[in-house]
């Protein structure tokens, strides 16, 4: 072969392929030799790879989702190239295609020249290979994405790869072939026998506990055992003795410039019985996981979490799904009233590729789908559409969902938490939320309180604990500026007793905390002030609102968003102060 056509790609991992392949003594043109595994050899890697081919069935569901109706092949082979699994779709390619791609078939880019399992291995990285990029002419029927799988110790373990026929590929099955490898690499970090606690790392707390996040298990020694490829890169600069000592099982926190969660292993072993050595002890999370309420979510039972704005109800759901056997699948949270009027469905339920103008070509998987094997945090319940709350109803009935322009419903394992600061009985009552959604939802009922029914030594605790994560250097307040803390009025809760501690220790800079330092917080009127408790709360609630809005310069979406409610309650604050002047 003219060694001046090996460059004709554009691709520099391509050509460098090819340029291999030709240096192997491979002719292009050449009939494939295909070498296999003898039977013997076959069972034999299979029994090596036993945990990786046991986790990679356990995602089967997820590589149908992600596909749908198209006609592909999903595909484990070890490190050396040699097919151990593969599963999909019984019409994909020719009979000889087919023949290739089975188990025992060998696919190293020595014998077989550039292909996406064969080059993923040399380059250790995400490879796609369509068509004519393949370097025989035999292989250039079919398109293939491959991703590397490592081992919790970063060893190469092999790569997964999604293949179909020549023009049936699309660029997102790379994209899935790389979650998948992530997934498997996660469920191994999480199965390893000395694993006891499981540290996440993310560059926000909304993407936690997901397949991209950093990934890291330790012994109960507090040992690193295991990394994923996304937290490798933050070896260096992770000091696991000071985060152990700083993080609250259960409890996101930051890290650097991101977040960090601590989670306890549930699982075989002694596991449960770990303590991590020299580690202080810190105040319990406030509000405590009612065990009840953890038994029955557990069971699969609807928790319905009730609350004002601030008080922590998402708090709570964290240390939730952390505590629940669901804690290594996904925390889905949906903020109801922020979902886009005319998108709502779409969002909720995902949809095919090409439902309606505008939509991604690809289709979306939606909130529903992506909390498989996991919980869904419904979060505003109340500011939820009735067109919405119907097919909502069906799905918590039924387990399955149908995505917007598809008819074909799919199976999802999940379950359920929601929220609110409404009165759901009200709204029932006045026909704004479905009954039987209620019914199906109020499973359990978690209330918390606000901030002005704790008693003082709650407070003081909370105080104490909220100051700890924001600023674990500043001088305790003494008990005088605790109580004038304590009196104060708190329409926002704990989300504005923590950023008023936010704005004080900064105020403080290393000095005791005094009043001074708090010049956004008010004293609350005396007992006897007129009007009722609850209509001088919603009054300040209305005035912290506004001064939120007007810091904002006016953007009701960034202010909502702050003060953690819908823009559906901030457009009702507004609409009844300009009603009352």
């Amino acid at each position: 072969m003219d060694i001046s056509l090996l460059n004709r790609h554009g691709d520099p991992v391509i050509d460098s392929s090819w340029e291999r392949s030709h240096q192997h003594g491979l002719r292009s043109t050449d009939q494939i030799h295909l070498r296999y595994l003898s039977r013997g050899q076959l069972n034999s890697r299979k029994q090596q790879y036993r945990r990786v081919l046991e986790h990679l069935k356990s995602y089967f569901g997820l590589f149908e989702r992600l596909q749908g109706e198209r006609q592909s092949r999903l595909i484990f082979a070890d490190s050396s190239g040699s097919i151990l699994h593969s599963s999909g779709s019984k019409r994909f390619g020719s009979k000889a295609s087919r023949l290739m791609l089975e188990p025992g078939a060998g696919w190293a880019e020595a014998t077989m020249g550039t292909n996406a399992i064969g080059t993923a291995l040399f380059q250790q990285a995400d490879v796609q290979v369509l068509g004519a990029q393949h370097y025989m002419e035999a292989n250039r029927g079919i398109s293939c994405s491959a991703s590397p799988v490592f081992d919790p110790q970063g060893q190469l373990l092999g790569v997964l790869d999604i293949s179909s026929e020549e023009h049936a590929h699309s660029h997102d099955m790379l994209f899935s072939a790389r979650l998948l490898a992530l997934c498997v690499e996660n469920a191994l970090i999480a199965d390893q026998t000395d694993a006891c606690w499981l540290l996440n790392l993310c560059a926000d707390g909304l993407h936690m506990q997901q397949p991209w996040s950093g990934l890291v298990a330790l012994n109960e020694a507090g040992e690193i055992t295991g990394a994923n490829r996304i937290a490798r890169a933050l070896l260096p600069e992770l000091q696991t003795d000071q985060l152990l000592h700083e993080l609250v099982p259960g409890q996101i926190a930051r890290w650097g410039n991101g977040s960090a969660l601590l989670t306890r292993k549930v699982g075989r072993g002694t596991s449960h019985q770990v303590v991590l050595p020299e580690r202080r002890e810190v105040p319990q999370p406030d509000p405590e996981v009612d065990p009840r309420a953890l038994a029955l979510l557990d069971a699969g039972i609807s928790l319905l979490i009730l609350g004002e704005t601030g008080v922590g109800k998402d708090h709570l759901v964290r240390q939730l799904h952390a505590h629940s056997s669901r804690s290594h699948g996904p925390l889905v949270a949906v903020n109801c009233g922020a979902l886009p009027a005319e998108l709502i469905e779409a969002e909720l339920f995902g949809y095919q590729g090409g439902a309606f103008t505008g939509s991604d070509r690809q289709g979306r998987l939606g909130y529903i789908r992506a909390a498989d094997r996991g919980i869904l945090f419904l979060d505003e319940i109340g500011e939820l559409p009735l067109s919405a709350q119907t097919r909502l109803l069906r799905v918590l009935q039924d387990k399955c969902v149908t995505p917007v322009g598809s008819h074909v419903p799919e199976q999802v394992d999940f379950h359920v938490l929601a929220a609110t600061n409404q009165n759901l009985e009200q709204l029932v009552a006045e026909g704004r939320f479905r009954e039987d959604l209620f019914y199906r939802l109020n499973g359990y009922q978690v209330r918390i309180p606000p901030l002005r029914d704790y008693r003082y030594e709650e407070f003081v605790a909370l105080v104490q604990r909220l100051l700890a994560g924001i600023a674990p250097q500043t001088a305790k307040p003494d008990a005088a500026v605790l109580r004038w803390l304590f009196d104060c009025s708190w329409p926002g809760n704990i989300r504005q007793l923590k950023q008023a501690l936010e704005v004080a220790a900064v105020l403080a800079d290393g000095k005791p905390l005094c009043p001074e330092h708090f010049p956004s917080v008010q004293q609350a009127g005396p007992a006897g002030s007129s009007g009722s408790p609850a209509a001088n709360l919603r009054d300040k609630s209305i005035e912290h609102a506004l001064r939120v809005l007007d810091s904002c310069q006016g953007n009701v979406s960034a202010a909502a968003r702050e003060l953690g409610i819908s823009r559906t309650t901030l457009y009702s604050y507004l609409k009844e102060r300009r009603q009352t002047g």
